[in-house]
């Protein structure tokens, strides 16, 4: 186990289903093998965009395992252990650690908003189940709560194995958060298009929602921001933002796992409320091409 394990660029994989609803383990492989072939360095595992809240525990469990045994033994993969309840977070740290998975991704329970002493609380409890290297996930939008810069600092200083945060909220934060914490400590984005003003913010990597389409579009961004050549990173960047812009109106999920059906890996089943593209999405879609 690496001290630092959570890389600059990795993608958040989709979940596929079958057509009976069950996650499906040969299309996990399949899905992973296009992930390899594309260079993708590492993987989060039932984060948001694999649709953690729509999987029993079990599922989850399962997909974990389903993703370990496909991928190659150096691809540093991620738990996604977000839950409602601190119980379920905790068992699936065990889990996660017990699989053999190289880290942690913990967002915060949604909806319940709670206050900062009982999400630090929630916090302690997953630490103190696990010894994996730990990421935290501050997402505002998505689940109502707002990690303070103040909890954030203490329960880093309790467990040091909180080495890297997934900002979602303020990125205007990341520069006082990089001076308390130190360099070492790092600060990942999940939004594509900004990401290479983000990096101007102190930003160290992102985990990409994009990268399931574009994957080696995105290595090639992220190299150019960690080389410091911003300019031609913008560049790369807006020769995709048409694209992305249109992607992300329809509905990232709903396009990732159309397009990957499209090319025949078998991704496109579907639990609702979310729903295939309808004859007008689909045919604006039609010019976006995999790197398969």
């Amino acid at each position: 186990m690496t001290t630092h394990p959570f890389q600059p660029y990795s993608v958040a994989m989709i979940t596929p289903f079958s057509q009976q609803g069950a996650v499906d383990q040969a299309s996990v492989r399949q899905m992973v093998n296009y992930y390899t072939y594309n260079q993708v360095p590492a993987l989060l595992v039932s984060g948001s965009t694999g649709e953690q809240h729509s999987l029993t525990l079990e599922e989850r469990i399962f997909l974990y395992q389903s993703v370990k045994d496909a991928a190659p033994g150096s691809m540093p993969l991620y738990a996604g252990v977000a839950t409602v309840r601190t119980r379920d977070a905790v068992r699936l740290a065990r889990e996660a650690e017990q699989t053999g998975l190289s880290a942690i991704m913990l967002g915060f329970p949604p909806y319940v908003r709670p206050n900062q002493r009982e999400a630090a609380l929630y916090v302690q409890e997953v630490c103190s189940a696990t010894s994996l290297p730990l990421m935290l996930y501050n997402n505002p939008l998505r689940t109502g709560f707002n990690l303070e810069m103040e909890t954030l600092f203490r329960l880093v200083k309790e467990f040091p194995q909180i080495i890297a945060l997934k900002e979602a909220g303020n990125p205007d934060r990341i520069k006082e958060i990089k001076a308390e914490l130190g360099t070492d400590f790092q600060v990942l984005s999940g939004f594509d298009l900004a990401i290479a003003d983000y990096f101007d913010k102190g930003y160290d990597g992102l985990t990409s929602v994009a990268g399931n389409l574009f994957p080696l579009e995105f290595l090639k961004i992220i190299q150019l921001l960690r080389e410091g050549n911003s300019v031609q990173a913008h560049h790369e960047l807006g020769k995709l933002r048409e694209s992305l812009e249109l992607l992300g109106s329809i509905g990232w999920i709903r396009v990732i796992r159309h397009l990957f059906a499209s090319h025949g890996i078998a991704a496109g089943y579907f639990r609702e409320p979310l729903s295939p593209l309808t004859t007008e999405e689909q045919t604006a879609v039609q010019g976006i091409r995999l790197s398969t």
